[in-house]
């Protein structure tokens, strides 16, 4: 009777892991870079003054029939606020 005998050695993995961490690094960069450019999204652009004094009108505005003297209050900041900065 014979007796064959298998000696597994472990190779060391440590360069395909290491080369398939920096793949998957490179990777992931590349999407990123990739939906920052194809999704890019204009900044957005200060407000000047005329816009803001509008958007708290529209506020006021929304105001007048649940609350006059809130509405009168928004409206004067508005009036204020545009005045104050031409």
């Amino acid at each position: 009777m014979s007796t064959n005998t298998l000696q597994l050695t472990r190779a060391n993995n440590a360069p395909v892991s290491s080369a398939l961490q920096e793949l998957f690094t490179a990777a992931g960069h590349l999407v990123a870079a990739l939906s920052a450019t194809l999704f890019k999204t204009a900044e957005p652009r200060a407000l000047t003054v005329f816009e803001e004094a509008e958007q708290v009108r529209k506020m006021a505005e929304a105001y007048a029939d649940s609350d006059r003297g809130f509405a009168a209050d928004l409206f004067a900041a508005a009036d204020r606020h545009e005045m104050a900065n031409r």
